[in-house]
């Protein structure tokens, strides 16, 4: 199997993470920053009914209104088309386990000082919350070292059922030796203020500030994305000079990252 994307430290591989991660070798990547589709098809707490394309009338969303704003997030579509060749529509317990899944690959794949930077967000489904800690298997628990709230600027899943939610959460799930670069690192909080991303082509983007801002305190040599999306992790890792590896199943997704990492930063000049 061969990179679609290989240059100046920056790699894609396209394909399903599950089936490329296994590729990579245990013990090289200093940091992983992810956000994972949410499975937000599944919904009864929030999500789209299935006249949008692919989101069943059993999931609720119907009855309490409130999903017009979703079908308009995005220059393709927005969340109520899905990503393209993953829909997004898994039975719970089945996302459950490919997040565990997942993370546990991402665990063997980290150094010894190496962290998870895992952004989920909690959703309301049959009536009652999942926190984004339900999605961490058990193996790795005990590793959690801390959770960072995103607070975004405001939010479009609103329902009857429910405040709208305005923030979501990083688990770091980290190995025993893992450290911020320094004392003064620590001072940035667990608070990330962030606006989200608009007027992106993909349906879920997250801001750059995240990646950014993990990168900037913890000064990896490579970090991994292995729900890659657009590039936004990569490209933070490329602003900041360092190496980076992104994994993504849908092509279209490849090739906006790629025309991002190719965008050149203009220096100033003084006039």
């Amino acid at each position: 199997m061969k990179p679609y994307y290989e240059y100046a430290g920056i790699t894609i591989w396209h394909g399903s993470c599950i089936d490329v991660m296994p590729l990579l070798p245990a013990g090289t990547i200093d940091l992983v920053f992810t956000s994972p589709p949410y499975n937000l098809g599944n919904t009864t707490g929030g999500g789209f009914p299935d006249r949008f394309g692919h989101y069943r009338k059993s999931s609720g969303i119907a009855k309490r209104g409130g999903q017009g704003k979703w079908a308009k997030a995005s220059a393709a579509g927005g969340l109520a088309h899905g990503y393209g060749v993953y829909d997004d529509n898994m039975p719970h317990e089945d996302y459950v386990a490919w997040q565990g899944a997942v993370l546990n690959n991402c665990w063997r794949l980290l150094t010894d000082s190496g962290a998870i930077f895992y952004n989920h967000k909690p959703r309301v489904l049959d009536g009652k919350l999942v926190s984004p800690s339900e999605y961490i298997p058990d193996s790795l628990r005990n590793f959690v070292r801390q959770e960072i709230i995103w607070k975004r600027s405001g939010g479009i899943n609103f329902s009857p059922a429910f405040y709208l939610p305005m923030h979501e959460r990083i688990s770091v799930i980290a190995k025993r030796d893992f450290r911020l670069k320094s004392k003064g690192a620590s001072g940035v909080g667990d608070v990330w203020d962030e606006h989200q991303e608009t007027n992106s082509a993909h349906p879920a983007p997250f801001p750059i500030g995240l990646p950014a801002r993990a990168i900037e305190t913890t000064a990896p040599d490579l970090t991994l994305d292995p729900f890659m999306g657009s590039g936004t992790t990569l490209r933070a890792a490329k602003d900041a000079g360092r190496r980076a590896i992104g994994i993504e199943i849908e092509e279209r997704w490849c090739e906006m990252a790629v025309r991002r990492l190719e965008q050149e930063i203009l220096p100033l000049v003084m006039a």
